[in-house]
């Protein structure tokens, strides 16, 4: 049964649009009007399935194509309105979905495809604003955060790298999903202060083979996504898992996946601790170049990201706390906006700042807490 409303009609909600693991194409209300989900918004159990289509209602127009066409310009220009920080937030609550409730997933391989497809759209489209955002942006779970920054920081880093498109594409599905074996484990492991246990150990060290397993009963066939999910953590010594395999054996994408892998984790803080320094993480991944990892790729690193990367705070020579918002033409000179004297309350608004001028030199990296800043205060930095 219908209801008449101006030039739409009020509808039950038919099945066929609901889909746990799957965005929704349509707002979906009671049928008093209140509004039970937005469109975009992911469906995440079979519980919240059944709610929508028992009680669920959509407001759409007369013809189905028109409302199809509708739907995706309404999702497009919602999107572009979207700040980075926003799409930041929003990628990790599909990687979530993905690897939290993957059986469930329609086309499981096509859904990693198209949120890998995003991120390099990101990392082409606003790359200083995508590593601000990996810096930044809050999350829940460390697990689908940290599988979202590893494959952010490969898309950047392989803008120029002579991939084909299908290889960098796989690269980045790798990445999302080369810990879905032990996602749970991550988000525990994120809040414990002790060493592994036995048991956390054998977890940790199965999970490429684990992961692989799974997402073979998922649906991914592509050998070469799976070569890289089992050997994600072989390392160029000789010492890493689970084949112990020489620098000769390694490919290069699993090579740089494993160094994302490593910086990301190193970027991120835990519970117990603080995140390192963007500039001394990079500074210990540069530090063991030619031993730990390929010379070529940690120089690339730096050379991309700059000694002070985009979302990295640094105190000035005049005597002020900035963020940087992006990379400049010198690694140690880049775009920044002042928050606050030191000593001082923040400013109403940022002031940017021209490092490369003596009066307003970086000094040093310091820390987020030292900025007394929300991120919420700093994303109009790079809105779209």
């Amino acid at each position: 049964m219908t209801q008449d409303a101006g030039s739409f009609k009020l509808e039950k909600l038919s099945p066929e649009l609901v889909s746990v693991g799957q965005a929704l194409p349509v707002d979906v209300f009671a049928k008093n009007g209140f509004l039970l989900l937005r469109k975009g918004h992911y469906v995440l159990t079979e519980e919240q399935k059944h709610k929508l289509e028992t009680l669920g209602v959509t407001q759409t127009q007369p013809e189905k194509n028109v409302i199809a066409s509708a739907a995706a310009a309404e999702e497009e220009e919602k999107r572009a309105e979207l700040g980075p920080f926003e799409e930041m937030s929003n990628l990790y609550q599909r990687s979530r979905a993905l690897l939290h409730q993957s059986i469930m997933v329609r086309s499981f391989p096509n859904a990693v495809l198209k949120l890998a497809q995003n991120i390099i759209n990101m990392a082409e489209t606003e790359p200083d604003a995508m590593i601000a955002a990996i810096l930044l942006v809050p999350f829940r779970d460390y697990g689908p955060a940290h599988s979202v920054h590893s494959a952010g920081l490969l898309a950047f880093l392989t803008r120029r790298m002579a991939l084909a498109p299908n290889q960098r594409e796989t690269l980045l599905c790798a990445a999302l999903t080369m810990n879905i074996s032990m996602a749970e484990l991550q988000d525990e492991l994120f809040n414990q202060k002790e060493a592994l246990s036995s048991l956390q150990r054998q977890d940790v060290e199965a999970h490429p083979l684990l992961s692989s397993a799974i997402l073979r009963e998922v649906g991914v066939e592509d050998d070469f996504w799976h070569t890289l999910v089992q050997t994600h953590h072989e390392s160029l010594t000789g010492n890493g898992y689970p084949f112990a395999l020489t620098r000769t054996l390694i490919l290069p994408p699993a090579h740089i996946m494993h160094m994302a892998d490593i910086v990301c984790a190193k970027l991120t803080p835990r519970r117990y601790r603080s995140a390192l320094l963007p500039a001394t993480a990079l500074g210990h991944i540069f530090q063991r170049k030619d031993l730990e990892f390929d010379s070529t790729f940690a120089t690339m690193l730096i050379k991309e990201l700059g000694v002070y990367p985009p979302g990295s705070f640094v105190k000035l020579a005049s005597d002020e706390i900035a963020v940087v918002t992006h990379r400049g033409e010198k690694p140690t000179a880049p775009k920044v906006a002042a928050l606050r004297k030191i000593e001082g309350v923040p400013y109403i608004d940022p002031l940017l700042r021209e490092t490369h001028h003596p009066a307003y030199k970086v000094i040093e990296p310091c820390s987020q807490q030292l900025a007394g800043v929300r991120p919420s205060y700093l994303s109009r930095l790079w809105k779209h």
